[in-house]
């Protein structure tokens, strides 16, 4: 904490803010009428332009596509989880060894404080300092460096929370008052931080955002209650930078969940999955019923809230992440009959399709030849485009293939296909056994709010133009933007461009 003063330099200082699913289609009416003074402000003096994520437009690989400047293809990750033969495990460490761009400034003499940023666990070495945040498996877990900072951090900011979990709450009410209270939390630390450790780069995020609108998108009074709160903490921090350079970004949109496709039934409909015995399906069926009613129940007698944070201290989110997802990959995909099956869909979180074809020498137990492939990715991508909802409604269906849609050295451990329906409005699940290809809503998480491919990016600074938008932006951009703020020369393999259309 005895760090020396700051140097002079070319932008004395950088102030960026990541709020975790801030969406144009949101924030633009509630700046218009005036509801969020601070954002607007920054909007007013600076530019406000829509940002294309990732595809898939999730948490990571989003939050590390955009600091370190790359493609999923290049950093090897397509998704919060990773594929594990036909199961899944979550990703870890996102950020090691993938030159992130405090490594980069602290390799020329600036130092970076980052705190919350999603993929950071564990944390590493840094000129600066790194406080970690979702995926941290508890408060007791090594969360920060210099060592010591975490628990200097939540001596002076009592009830700070790494984060604040949808799936540990049933009730709307509780949940919305922990998520406020989190966010007023997160905007302490943030300025104790600030104000304690010099820094040319600040990297602060915000994931409340993206919890609030997941469960309440329908609830449209709380989240503007939420986000003029989250407005407010944005005005304390814009007032330790009133004349340096701000960016807000958000790894990606929003939007309402309209439906669910369960891909393996569609596959299953196509004659490209097929299943064992109907009875080991039916005993996984009736655990998985088991399971979530269980789940429910918990909530409805008040129970489930205090098991789950018992649960995460004692356990960690990591462990409980990993007995999840090997459940669930049990339940929803158990069953199948791999030495017949030539396509299929693991589990993965639900705002994207993908789909795997079942490849001699890459899977167990594959059954398909490299030759037939292609054919088969070519016939599953013209039957998705010619998709129709259940009352014969054309769906619109964006349909990649892997090595079209990415590039860098881990493209063969991406999907074969990856997908959205309806703007990602239609949530992907790949459960089987549910007899049916859509359900309303989303039956399994009851969210109504889902992830869109467009974010948005507010910039204000001394060199930043006014009224400007950018409607090329991508997520791949930020760094190489902010390196080109500092006069850093931008390394050769990342993928993004300067945005210098930004400046004046």
């Amino acid at each position: 904490m005895n760090n020396p003063p700051l140097g002079e330099g070319p932008e004395e200082r950088i102030l960026v803010l990541g709020l975790d699913g801030a969406s144009l289609n949101l924030l633009q009416p509630l700046v218009k009428r005036g509801m969020l003074p601070n954002i607007g402000h920054l909007i007013k003096e600076g530019c406000l332009s829509p940002l294309e994520s990732t595809i898939p437009p999730v948490t990571i690989p989003a939050w590390v596509s955009m600091f370190t400047g790359k493609n999923p293809g290049r950093l090897g990750l397509y998704d919060l989880l990773r594929r594990d033969g036909y199961g899944v495990r979550p990703n870890g460490g996102c950020f090691r060894g993938r030159n992130p761009i405090w490594r980069i400034l602290n390799a020329h003499g600036y130092r970076v404080g980052v705190l919350n940023l999603p993929g950071t666990y564990p944390p590493e070495e840094i000129d600066g300092f790194m406080v970690t945040g979702m995926l941290t498996p508890s408060k007791s877990s090594p969360s920060s460096y210099p060592p010591d900072l975490a628990s200097t951090l939540y001596r002076h900011i009592p009830g700070y929370e790494l984060d604040v979990p949808q799936w540990a709450y049933s009730d709307e009410e509780e949940f919305f008052q922990d998520i406020c209270r989190s966010t007023e939390l997160r905007g302490e630390a943030a300025e104790y931080l600030i104000n304690s450790i010099p820094c040319h780069l600040y990297i602060i995020v915000f994931t409340e955002p993206d919890r609030v609108q997941h469960v309440l998108w329908h609830r449209r009074d709380q989240l503007e209650e939420y986000w003029m709160l989250l407005d407010e903490v944005v005005g304390r921090l814009m007032e330790l930078f009133l004349d340096e350079t701000i960016f807000i970004v958000s790894d990606h949109g929003f939007g309402p969940i309209r439906k669910t496709f369960y891909v393996n039934e569609w596959l299953m409909k196509q004659g490209l999955l097929r299943m064992e015995n109907r009875w080991r399906r039916r005993l996984l069926t009736g655990l998985g019923r088991m399971m979530e009613a269980l789940y429910h129940k918990l909530g409805e007698v008040k129970l489930l809230h205090p098991l789950a944070s018992m649960l995460k201290e004692t356990v960690g989110v990591d462990k409980l992440w990993r007995y999840l997802y090997a459940y669930l990959s049990k339940e929803r995909i158990g069953g199948i009959d791999w030495r017949r099956t030539r396509a299929f869909s693991c589990v993965h979180t639900p705002h994207f399709g993908q789909i795997y074809i079942n490849l001699k020498g890459r899977m167990e137990e594959g059954c398909v030849d490299e030759t037939e492939r292609r054919r088969i990715i070519d016939e599953i991508i013209e039957e998705l485009q010619g998709l129709v909802d259940e009352d014969g409604t054309p769906l619109k269906v964006e349909a990649y293939r892997g090595w079209e849609l990415y590039d860098g050295p881990y493209v063969e451990e991406a999907p074969d296909i990856v997908f959205l329906i309806e703007e990602g409005s239609y949530e992907v699940d790949a459960k089987v056994g549910v007899g049916r290809i859509f359900a309303p809503g989303a039956p399994w998480t009851k969210w109504t709010g889902t992830h869109t491919k467009t974010g948005l990016l507010i910039a204000r600074g001394p060199s930043i133009k006014r009224g400007h938008s950018l409607p090329g932006a991508r997520i791949i951009d930020v760094t190489p933007t902010l390196l080109h703020l500092f006069k850093v020369p931008i390394p050769g393999d990342i993928d993004g461009r300067v945005l210098t259309e930004l400046f004046k």
